[in-house]
């Protein structure tokens, strides 16, 4: 047997599939176990291997009718060793799931990203209409990037691949997504803004005006530091806050400090929220709590 077929054949019995390992990263080297989501001959002794136990076969050899309903036959809050992104989590202070087809992005009051469009749908501050799921975001089979984020997301504002780099003192193993969901786990280092901005890219950067110079209040800031903000308010930001909203940190692990920048998951958040337009509610029930945790007004 030649050394290729022989790999191939290792790889089909342990059901593992050759991707580097990479560690604190789910989806990824071991962890990716080929049929967890995709099956060779659709049935075992006559049973159907779909989770939704439907006997058609579906594209891919998927487990599932497309990639959003694979994610969610372990995503919907039936594993408790998988995060949930259809109820809203408990250990979270402003949680993120449970809104994706609550409200769709085309309605008049958007709450996050649907995942189940009936068309495509324009992107908030974006030129493109797309057809969203799990894996227009994430790569199932793992990225080099935080959360397995794809580094070339389906939206035309990024020229070049975009890494997303956090830092986490615990990091995930297939059964602690309440440790390392944790805000106090996170610490954003880069590249959060830039991915979003691939497909929301009219929310990113200012505008200058006639003569050349930028008007501070055309687009909110992001990715600059709070302690030289225009109108921010650094010595409130640094005394102890109750459900401190996130921010990036580049230079150090430490919040609140010097390098803290807002970012776009400062305001909201990424699977949405019950709120419009996926805005974090720092007190849980007003947006202006969010505003004054920098602007102390």
């Amino acid at each position: 047997m030649g050394r290729a077929a022989g790999l191939a054949s290792a790889v089909l019995a342990t059901g593992i599939c050759a991707v580097g390992v990479r560690a604190g990263a789910w989806h990824q080297g071991e962890s990716l176990v080929c049929s967890d989501c995709h099956t060779i001959h659709n049935s075992e002794r006559g049973r159907p291997m779909r989770y939704d136990q439907v006997l058609e076969p579906a594209p891919s050899l998927l487990r599932a009718a497309d990639p959003t309903h694979l994610c969610l036959a372990c995503h919907d809050g039936s594993r408790p060793e998988a995060p949930d992104v259809v109820a809203p989590v408990t250990y979270l202070p402003d949680p993120a799931g449970g809104w994706f087809t609550e409200n769709p992005l085309g309605s008049e009051n958007p709450r996050g990203h649907d995942l189940l469009p009936a068309s495509p749908t324009p992107a908030p501050g974006g030129p493109e209409a797309l057809v969203l799921s799990c894996t227009s975001c994430h790569g199932p089979h793992g990225t080099s990037s935080y959360r397995n984020l794809l580094l070339e997301p389906p939206g035309n504002g990024n020229a070049a691949p975009v890494f997303v780099v956090v830092n986490e003192l615990v990091s995930p193993d297939g059964s602690n997504p309440v440790e390392v969901y944790d805000p106090a786990n996170l610490f954003y280092k880069s590249g959060m803004a830039a991915w979003c901005n691939d497909c929301h890219n009219d929310f990113h950067g200012r505008t200058p005006n006639e003569e050349g110079s930028f008007e501070p209040w055309l687009r909110h800031p992001q990715s600059e530091r709070i302690s030289g903000a225009h109108g921010a308010d650094f010595a409130h930001w640094s005394t102890p806050l109750p459900d401190r909203v996130p921010v990036e940190s580049p230079a150090d692990d430490e919040i609140p400090s010097s390098d803290d920048q807002v970012f776009c998951l400062s305001c909201h958040k990424a699977h949405g929220s019950d709120r419009p337009a996926g805005l974090i509610y720092a007190d849980g029930e007003t947006k202006v709590s969010t505003c004054q945790q920098c602007h102390n007004q």
